[in-house]
């Protein structure tokens, strides 16, 4: 059984699931060699698994019920593993884990022989554990400021950071917005003085909006995205008029009211 018919997500140029992988109760017996995972990867229950290659899963991997399965190879999970229930009996070098390690009714002895991701980790070739979330990194680019901008093998899933911060982007000018509101912690004071009629250029509007209201950026984005006309630069009144109904459109609109 190909994962191309079972699942759209599945790219076999680069042998990358872009989101998350359910394959229960499809008899799955092997699974491609260097499979990357974005999402998560479900197989409890596969008995007819017997073995898996090196795979990245940036989600939680679950192999409860794999009853078959007797050893693991090296693999990296961004998330949880839950190994519950399987045969195996050790843990192997390279492992590497996120988040927690379920060991319930196998025969494991030593659980400490993994590697915990740490923010920040990065492996240079392979990936960089942030915020959480592992992204598979195809190369790295350096930037003015100290930037780094890593672009994922995954067309769209970046990541940009300021060596303190980091920001996951589809690409460096999203990236850099993002990164500018984390570093911001949300204070307001540099718009105190603002009145309705300053005039703001565009990619601060958007810093403005986010830190004053507390909007995400995908949801920013999608407004932005949607807009019928983007301008270079808005007064902070065309601001409140143009995102009318919007997240945060009435605390954004409050903060100015007093001026």
């Amino acid at each position: 059984m190909e994962l191309k018919e079972i699942t759209s997500a599945y790219d076999e140029a680069t042998n990358t699931v872009k989101g998350d992988l359910d394959l229960r109760g499809t008899g799955v017996t092997e699974i491609p060699q260097g499979l990357n995972v974005k999402g998560t990867l479900n197989l409890r229950g596969c008995t007819g698994l017997t073995s898996l290659p090196e795979l990245t899963v940036g989600g939680w991997l679950d192999l409860e019920g794999c009853t078959s399965l007797t050893s693991l190879p090296e693999l990296t999970v961004g998330g949880w593993l839950n190994l519950q229930g399987t045969q195996i009996t050790s843990l192997p070098d390279g492992l590497t884990v996120g988040g927690s390690l379920d060991l319930r009714g196998t025969q494991i002895t030593d659980g400490s022989n993994y590697k915990k991701l740490q923010e920040g980790d990065y492996v240079e070739g392979r990936h960089l554990y942030a915020d959480g979330i592992l992204t598979r990194v195809a190369k790295t680019k350096t930037m003015p400021a100290g930037i780094t901008y890593y672009v994922g093998k995954i067309k769209g899933h970046n990541v940009i950071t300021d060596g303190k911060h980091y920001a996951h982007c589809k690409d460096v000018r999203s990236g850099i917005l993002d990164l500018r509101f984390k570093q911001s912690d949300r204070d307001k004071s540099a718009f105190e003085n603002l009145t309705l009629d300053s005039v703001i250029n565009f990619d601060d509007a958007v810093i403005m909006y986010r830190v004053i209201t507390g909007a995400c950026s995908q949801g920013t984005q999608q407004f932005v995205d949607g807009l019928k006309e983007v301008k270079e630069s808005y007064t902070v009144r065309e601001i409140i008029e143009v995102t009318a109904g919007a997240y945060g459109n009435l605390e954004f609109a409050k903060f100015f009211s007093n001026k």
